[in-house]
């Protein structure tokens, strides 16, 4: 397993993993009867709904989707409308948002559950549920809804760059630090490296004697420039390798040599503290550009992190370079816009409910948190 370490070395052996308690929660008699809750209100409103013929209730780690047919004749704004009687009927708190969309012919509704209904996705028993490529940066980020692994391909054309934003109590650090730690475990230090910026000094501090971390933890816009400028370099200079071995990509490259290259991971994190100064945010944004247009073939790879994820700090040209977005809670619609390009992350439950987006679409997921 090329750069990838064995799942004996770092990584629990998924048969040895105790997951008995994955699906604490309801139990299908619990999430039955709040589908009847559902069906039984919308009767007192004489709105005519019935059960969905596949999915109609679902539940996941923070929240349970619940399914619905309008009868012939109902108008869905009609079902939708009722959203707010939904939330008193099944006795959510002022700060709950219920989220309703349609979905395959069906109205769905997103309920967040109460926090002693909760249960949480430990990252290490996500970690020995993954299959790790061997030729692909590969982290996973947490639980869909059915209780699937959702991760990010930092090799894919797809996601080769993340933008992670959270306002304060969203679980924006706890996912950060779950993802890095799940490539720390995956990959050997001679095969992954860290360059990391921490204003605040206290976020990162765990990888302060990490053997994959690059020279120190910066903490001014002085080291994210500095870093910034020593990736270009290096990025240069591995694709002048690259025309000299008649190779495109890093795996490529790897195959073959006798020295392989690591891949790198640059993590800027409270992005908004890092370009408060006109000058610094304009180099800044110079070098990322530069390195979300052309770095992914050779291996390096940017997290920009920020809990003021506002227009002002997040630029369209930096958002435009960021095509993976891990939107955990927002104060407003308008936040959620300028990280994922529309609403509905103000919705979110917190404490790790998020929207991860790519190219592919949007899914719901449960980040990770560490813990034994």
């Amino acid at each position: 397993m090329d750069g990838v370490a064995p799942p004996g070395d770092h990584l629990a052996n998924a048969e040895t993993v105790e997951v008995a308690d994955r699906r604490r929660g309801f139990g299908r008699s619990g999430l039955e009867r709040r589908y009847q809750e559902l069906l039984d209100g919308f009767a007192e409103f004489g709105i005519r709904v019935r059960r969905a013929e596949q999915d109609a209730c679902t539940e996941g780690p923070g929240f349970y989707v619940l399914r619905v047919v309008p009868d012939r004749g109902v108008s869905p704004d009609t079902v939708l409308a009722r959203v707010p009687a939904l939330k008193l009927k099944l006795g959510l708190a002022s700060e709950q948002a219920i989220r309703a969309n349609i979905d395959r012919g069906a109205i769905v509704f997103e309920v967040p559950k109460k926090d002693e209904d909760r249960y949480p996705v430990m990252a290490k028993e996500l970690w020995a549920r993954v299959e790790w490529p061997t030729n692909q940066l590969y982290a996973p980020l947490g639980e869909d809804v059915s209780g699937a692994v959702v991760g990010i391909d930092f090799s894919s054309a797809e996601s080769p760059h993340l933008l992670v934003a959270g306002t304060t109590g969203s679980g924006k650090s706890v996912a950060l630090e779950a993802l890095l730690q799940g490539l720390a475990r995956a990959y050997r230090p001679e095969l992954l490296q860290f360059a990391m910026v921490d204003p605040k000094g206290t976020e990162l501090v765990g990888f302060e004697t990490d053997p994959h971390l690059l020279g120190d933890i910066g903490m001014f816009a002085d080291d994210a420039i500095a870093i910034l400028s020593d990736a270009v370099d290096e990025m240069d200079r591995r694709y002048s390798m690259f025309r000299q071995s008649r190779v495109r990509s890093l795996p490529d490259y790897n195959a073959t040599a006798a020295q392989p290259l690591p891949w790198r991971v640059i993590v800027l994190d409270e992005y908004a503290d890092l370009t408060a100064d006109k000058e610094d945010r304009k180099v800044i944004e110079e070098k990322l550009q530069r390195l979300s247009q052309k770095a992914r073939a050779c291996g390096i790879h940017v997290i920009v992190a920020t809990q003021k994820p506002s227009a002002a700090v997040l630029s369209t040209t930096i958002r435009s370079n960021l095509p993976a977005q891990l939107a955990l809670r927002v104060r407003s619609a308008v936040d959620s816009r300028v990280i994922m390009d529309e609403a509905g992350a103000e919705t979110l439950a917190g404490k790790g409910d998020a929207f991860f987006r790519t190219a592919k679409g949007i899914v719901r997921i449960q980040c990770a948190m560490l813990g034994s």
